[in-house]
């Protein structure tokens, strides 16, 4: 069952487009990553993620996510439904409110937060902040900010750190990423980075490698934002 919190967020951006001529999908993407510990590549997570916006005026809109997160250790799998209301300032800027719930293993995490995006120069700028809440893990902050810049023929290079802290265990992801697009629809990535975990006074960082794709279709960006769970910080488990 839908929890009241989408359907208030889902409300609200209906509300918006009783002043809209039409209501139009001006966005959206599908891609598919997979990310693993350069120490034992068994313990990862394969990742398919799919968005798509709908624009209700020409500064409203509104974004929904699913995700689908398996981890190869544990053996877990964790699935995720996320909306955003979105205001677009202008051409350039771009703020957001977004609720995600992410089931895994039978325990539901809802997930409520702010986000922004720029574009500044070669540069598109990102970062959010939630509040995560779950039955079995208890109330946990998330946080993240992540940068891309053009480069010449197709290639971009982009850097990301995002952080969940939860029951006094604090997980840390920074990573540094090179992509290239095939074409006007289609990007393939690389990326390095660190997980570091840290637990009361002890503390421990493992590398990690990742690759993936995307599918872009409708605006250049595809989808304003990136889809917002803890599954998603993970590079693997």
């Amino acid at each position: 069952m839908m929890k009241p919190h989408v359907l208030a967020l889902v409300g609200a951006a209906l509300c918006v487009s009783h002043t809209a001529h039409a209501v139009e999908v001006t966005g959206g993407s599908v891609g598919l990553s997979f990310s693993g510990f350069t120490d034992d590549l068994d313990v990862n997570r394969l990742a398919l993620e799919g968005s798509v916006e709908f624009g209700w005026t020409r500064n409203w809109a509104s974004q929904l996510d699913l995700t689908f997160n398996q981890f190869g250790s544990s053996g877990a799998d964790t699935r995720s439904l996320g909306v955003h209301t979105i205001y677009h300032l202008n051409d350039a800027t771009s703020f957001g409110l977004f609720y995600t719930i992410e089931d895994g293993d039978g325990d539901d995490v809802d997930i409520v937060g702010l986000e922004a995006g720029h574009e500044l120069g070669n540069w598109d700028v990102e970062g959010f902040f939630g509040k995560a809440d779950s039955a079995g893990a208890g109330s946990a902050n998330i946080l993240g900010v992540m940068g891309r810049t053009e480069l010449k023929n197709g290639y971009g290079f982009a850097a990301e750190y995002q952080s969940v802290d939860v029951g006094g265990i604090d997980v840390e992801r920074l990573s540094v990423s090179v992509d290239r697009d095939l074409n006007d629809s289609t990007n393939l990535f690389v990326e390095v980075g660190t997980a570091r975990v840290r637990v009361g006074g002890v503390s421990g960082s493992e590398p990690f490698i990742g690759f993936g794709g995307t599918y872009r279709f409708g605006a250049d960006r595809g989808a304003t934002f990136n889809a917002r769970n803890v599954s998603r910080i993970l590079p693997g488990g």
